[in-house]
């Protein structure tokens, strides 16, 4: 289990420390903490609460969101690209983003298809407010969040076939390095895309209670019911998801 420690306890500390929303596998918050872990980095964690104000952050990060990443006296990070090279400059080996400029273009372009915004992962998290938004009776924290991650009614529409898209240009980038031998989605070794796949499959194929202990009023939330998406996985990517969460990710995630 994850050591929370008070907000107020770890903004004065030195080293690294992490805001993670608490109780939700948030795939930013997962991959981030991975990668740190990967490098063998300690760090210090306090709790973000998921829709809350959380006003106290605010008023430290400039964000309400989830990861926040701050090294020593440097102003914390929240964007997925940020936390990243961070981890690169703190711990150098083993190298997470390749060296050659192609296989690092192209680790960080499908990167950004997952993680950035209008990705994989702003897409679901659309799908996933668009029933409550759309009823007019959201929870004050989810028609908060929509707001702030401006939801509206056409991105919400269009965000199946984003996702289908998405995923399927991943299936064919793994099945192309797989048939060069390679086991990776880039170049010959692991990347970081290699684990925001795995993270960012929790929006899509959410682990069973046992290696995910999220609250059962929460599951229903992440269960893929469109049948686009669905078909879009294939199973090289269900494979690549499981070999990779073996090797490198928490079992159970700490939530």
């Amino acid at each position: 289990m994850l050591d929370y420690q008070p907000l107020r306890d770890i903004i004065k500390q030195p080293g690294l420390r992490l805001v993670l929303v608490q109780g939700f596998p948030s795939p930013w918050g997962q991959a981030a903490k991975t990668l740190f872990e990967i490098k063998g980095l300690d760090y210090a964690v306090a709790a973000l609460e998921a829709g809350g104000p959380n006003e106290e952050l605010v008023a430290w990060a400039g964000e309400n969101s989830g990861p926040i990443v701050a090294w020593n006296d440097e102003p914390p990070l929240n964007r997925w690209y940020d936390i990243l090279m961070l981890a690169e400059r703190l711990a150098p080996v083993p190298a997470l983003v390749p060296a050659d400029p192609m296989d690092r273009a192209l680790m960080m372009g499908f990167a950004n298809e997952l993680c950035g915004e209008l990705g994989l992962g702003w897409n679901r998290r659309l799908q996933i407010f668009a029933p409550m938004i759309d009823s007019g009776q959201a929870p004050e924290g989810v028609a908060r969040m929509g707001t702030k991650y401006r939801y509206n009614a056409a991105d919400a529409r269009a965000a199946s076939e984003r996702c289908a898209r998405q995923i399927e240009a991943l299936a064919a980038q793994l099945k192309a390095q797989n048939a060069r031998g390679r086991p990776f989605f880039v170049g010959e070794q692991l990347s970081a895309l290699d684990i925001y796949w795995v993270a960012f499959m929790y929006l899509l194929d959410l682990p069973p209670a046992p290696q995910c202990p999220v609250a059962e009023t929460i599951r229903p939330m992440f269960e893929l019911h469109d049948a686009r998406i669905r078909d879009a996985i294939d199973p090289a990517l269900f494979a690549h998801r499981d070999r990779v969460a073996r090797a490198y990710f928490r079992n159970p995630i700490e939530l």
